[in-house]
């Protein structure tokens, strides 16, 4: 992790990533309001904490050691937007939606970006940008991929 300045909303930002990181759904959810919207690519939009907390199992379970880490982070006054480097290992089925990718065992670093909205101290907004061609061709699920 870089340094960064702390601030309430860094540390929300950490709680949340840390939470995902450990699989810790509970503590993930406690960082959204109950109205959040958190938008995955490929038509993923899920609504709610519970919701979310849901969504975004699909990539523990594909890659059960999935961990990301924020690299850089710019933060305004009620948004923020963080690049994040998540490393994992494709060791379970990867459910997408246009089919479910069986495990490959290969490594993965994907590099991303976050858009975080912010109402009080808890994220009510979150847009995730990921390359989804650098994750594909990592699991050899692109023609002409290792």
């Amino acid at each position: 992790m870089v340094a960064i300045t702390v601030t309430p909303m860094v540390e929300v930002l950490q709680k949340y990533l840390d939470a995902f990181n450990r699989a810790d759904w509970e503590t993930y959810k406690a960082t959204l309001t109950p109205d959040s919207v958190h938008i995955e690519p490929g038509g993923m939009e899920m609504h709610g904490p519970a919701a979310s907390a849901e969504g975004v199992k699909v990539f523990k379970v594909a890659f059960p050691d999935l961990t990301g880490e924020v690299v850089r982070l710019m933060t305004g006054e009620r948004d923020a937007a963080a690049e994040i480097v998540w490393r994992g290992t494709h060791t379970g089925p990867f459910v997408t939606p246009t089919g479910t990718i069986p495990p490959t065992l290969k490594p993965i670093t994907v590099h991303a970006t976050k858009v975080f909205g912010f109402e009080g101290d808890l994220i009510k907004y979150s847009r995730h940008y990921w390359d989804m061609t650098e994750l594909l061709s990592a699991i050899g699920a692109m023609p002409g991929a290792g």
